[in-house]
């Protein structure tokens, strides 16, 4: 497995901002694909497929930072069952970064062959022209609201919004949104970053909102949440949720559960008496989709990645670490998930109470996002 680039750190801003999204529309209304994929290239069926991707001898990713849901061990996985490398480039790119990076490079060889972008870029790439169809072997026990109806991505993985909590500045943990609002948490509760660039952040206005009366459709009473504790003084800011948490900026931050898994050895060792929790209301969570380039230089080990990732290895490794596998209920169920993984995720009784939004729900929270947030939340 190889790596180019510098590695810039695990938080992947995804640019949500209203120009962002000014120019995806844009981009939208020129796309052109350049041409899918010769279908005589492509495995005929999967056995097929997986013989093509031996040969073509590696697959080429961006985006897939080793320590973020346990991609080191996939890539181990990959590698060993099928003998083709893992080359990955620019790890820590931002979605609209991928994107920008398939535009560039189509029809180069150092295209990437499959992406990993959040929920709310499938409808820019697939408008831009950017991803071809390919569903994978195992498409039909894929839940429907974790892939695209025309097979253009699939959902493989998705995270629940939870809180890092640095357990020797707390006296009691709180157990909801409502508890955020108790005096004395001043200065101690945090979210990663500017929601109007990153997921995580984003994740934690819409919890907000469910918490406090609002839906997937209206993220308005999350952005109200956070302007009332700016105002209370228990809203901070951090430079990033790890050194945050570390550097003792704030005692409460918010972040995708898998994030602090893969975080809390380090914090450990850093000397912080460090665990993680999911608030009982607002149970929010969202996926990242794996879609295959258009044209892509290794279209038969592109679809193979595909299909390991979605595949009963690909959902233990992403349990291990800490991501939810979209096929979650299906192989627990069938106890194909070690007990380790299981350990490794949260309650089941919380996975089933995470509500997941569209892509067109968070294109309309990213637009209020823009116009509201800085105009409320004042800290």
């Amino acid at each position: 497995m190889s790596f180019t680039h510098t590695r810039k750190g695990l938080k992947r801003t995804l640019s949500l901002g209203v120009a962002a999204v000014m120019a995806f529309s844009l981009a939208a209304c020129g796309g052109d694909d350049g041409g899918a994929t010769d279908s005589d290239k492509i495995g005929k069926d999967f056995d097929e497929i997986a013989a093509k991707a031996k040969e073509e001898g590696q697959v080429r990713l961006i985006a897939y930072p080793e320590t973020w849901a346990n991609y080191a061990g996939h890539f181990a996985g990959f590698e060993e069952k099928y003998g083709v490398e893992v080359v990955v480039d620019s790890p820590d790119a931002s979605s609209a970064e991928e994107l920008q990076a398939v535009e560039n490079l189509k029809g180069q060889s150092t295209q990437p062959d499959v992406l990993d972008i959040g929920y709310s870029f499938t409808n820019a790439a697939i408008q831009r022209g950017l991803v071809e169809p390919y569903k994978p072997s195992n498409w039909d026990s894929i839940p429907d609201n974790l892939k695209d109806p025309d097979g253009n991505w699939v959902g493989a993985y998705y995270g629940v919004i939870s809180i890092g909590v640095n357990m020797d500045l707390v006296d009691e943990v709180p157990k909801t949104f409502d508890d955020l609002r108790d005096p004395k948490y001043k200065g101690q509760i945090a979210i990663p970053g500017d929601p109007r660039q990153g997921a995580s952040s984003i994740a934690a206005v819409f919890a907000a909102s469910l918490a406090n009366g609002g839906s997937l459709d209206d993220i308005e009473p999350g952005i109200d949440f956070f302007a009332e504790l700016a105002e209370s003084g228990n809203l901070v800011s951090v430079s990033s949720a790890a050194a945050g948490m570390t550097q003792g900026e704030a005692a409460i931050i918010f972040d995708w559960n898998y994030n602090w898994l893969g975080r809390e050895e380090q914090l450990k060792a850093d000397g912080v008496n460090f665990e993680y929790f999911v608030l009982e209301d607002g149970v929010f969570g969202n996926y990242y989709a794996q879609p295959v380039t258009i044209n892509s230089p290794q279209p038969n080990a592109a679809r193979l990645w595909v299909d390991w990732l979605t595949s009963d290895e690909g959902a233990e490794q992403y349990a291990l670490g800490g991501a939810i596998p979209a096929r979650f209920n299906e192989l627990a169920e069938a106890g194909k998930l070690s007990d380790e993984a299981l350990a490794s995720l949260p309650d089941p009784k919380i996975i089933e109470k995470v509500k997941l939004p569209t892509a067109e729900q968070g294109d309309a929270a990213n637009q209020v996002i823009a116009t509201q947030w800085a105009q409320k939340v004042k800290y």
